[in-house]
């Protein structure tokens, strides 16, 4: 999870049985940035996503839907 101030890196699933019933390992990061040319992990964090997101790899699980590969069940 990325925030404008911090980053969570975690090994919980974003369940709330999760966080309560089992012990995963979390790192909060908060990076001030100093030095206009550096990039805080925070947006390298947003960037990394972003790229993710958009990349034409990435597809809509409606238009996948029925495909062998896919297990997706919609509403």
């Amino acid at each position: 999870m990325v925030t404008d101030k911090v980053a969570y890196i975690g090994t919980s699933n974003w369940s709330e049985d999760y966080f309560i019933n089992t012990a995963g390992v979390g790192l909060i990061i908060k990076q001030n940035s100093t030095n206009q040319k550096k990039t805080t992990v925070q947006e390298q964090l947003k960037n990394l996503f972003e790229r993710d997101w958009n990349s034409k790899y990435a597809v809509n699980l409606e238009d996948v839907q029925g495909q062998k590969d896919c297990n997706w069940r919609g509403r």
